[in-house]
């Protein structure tokens, strides 16, 4: 029986997509499953024992439900199963190398609980090593920019600032996920994905809870995590155009109500892609323009490198 005070529980559901995780799995379902109504743990064709302890712990727990396939579909698709199979109000994923502490869900439901109009909500990073030494805490310090009325503007801020994409494993509301989710298999779907998910309502930050992050992946090549991505070794490519372009694409339909505003809306988003992917543009005049704002970029950057080198400095003969 449910505690009263553990209401916060109902309607929400964590998904723990796996594959070849039997070092930190079940570390992950533990610190999850007192957490949710429902548990979904989707086993990726692990070839080490990450499947049966998945198994082992379904039997322990009453609220987890347990799929394993048969091949590896790829991260994105094996998501997206988790996300489709949920069917409770709330929803968040949860990877098989991560920890949520004690209170995580719980103060993020009260973020959604009091907000109707935020469609996720999230706490800080704290980044840890394979051994579970501590690396940095991430503090998500453009978060008011996530939460703002204006569609637009939550849009400008995700391409703009949008870097440690550890906000992913936040408490969706899952209709405004559903809705969001896009079959694109690219290096940088985390960052479309929550674009288009911002464009659904805000963002709300929890900074009381973080996400326990392990970065196991960190040193992964460009073509290893899109192999992890589709399940697909031989896909070469190893670039974020594809993201890049759609998230473009994302900030032109958002322009369109911003009348003459809306070209600066749009050039705006094109430096900030370029600034921090490289161009992208596809017609001669695109790529011109691109070819611009990354000399643009390169200045600028120079000219920050610049004035951090100079800033002790001036304080030194103050």
């Amino acid at each position: 029986m449910i505690n009263k005070t553990d209401l916060w529980r109902d309607g929400v559901t964590i998904g723990i997509p796996v594959y070849n995780e039997e070092q930190f799995v079940e570390a992950a379902i533990r610190s999850a499953v007192s957490q949710c109504e429902t548990l979904l743990i989707s086993d990726n064709g692990s070839t080490d024992s990450s499947a049966d302890i998945c198994k082992k712990l379904s039997s322990e727990f009453d609220n987890i439900i347990f799929v394993s396939h048969a091949q590896n579909l790829g991260a994105s698709k094996n998501f997206e199963f988790l996300l489709q199979s949920a069917n409770t109000p709330f929803f968040m994923w949860l990877g098989a190398h991560d920890l949520i502490p004690n209170d995580y869900v719980r103060r993020l439901r009260e973020g959604l609980d009091a907000d109707t109009l935020s469609v996720l909500a999230y706490g800080a990073a704290r980044h840890i090593d394979r051994n579970g030494n501590m690396v940095a805490d991430y503090e998500y310090t453009q978060a008011t920019a996530f939460s703002a009325d204006e569609a637009s503007t939550r849009l400008m801020a995700a391409i703009q600032y949008l870097d440690d994409c550890s906000i992913i494993h936040g408490l969706f509301r899952t209709s405004a996920l559903k809705n969001s989710w896009l079959q694109l298999h690219c290096l940088g779907v985390d960052h479309v994905l929550l674009s288009r998910t911002i464009l659904h309502g805000r963002f709300s930050y929890s900074p009381t809870t973080f996400l326990v992050r392990r970065d196991v992946h960190l040193e992964d090549s460009a073509a290893a995590q899109l192999a992890r991505i589709t399940g697909q070794l031989k896909d070469t490519r190893t670039s974020y155009l594809e993201m890049q372009r759609h998230q473009y694409g994302l900030a032109v339909n958002a322009s369109q109500t911003l009348g003459w505003a809306g070209v600066l809306y749009r050039l705006r988003a094109r430096f900030w892609l370029v600034h921090r992917f490289g161009p992208f543009g596809q017609s001669r005049f695109s790529s011109l323009l691109d070819k611009f704002l990354y000399s643009f970029s390169v200045t600028w950057r120079k000219f920050g490198r610049l004035l951090k080198r100079l800033k002790p400095n001036i304080r030194n003969e103050n």
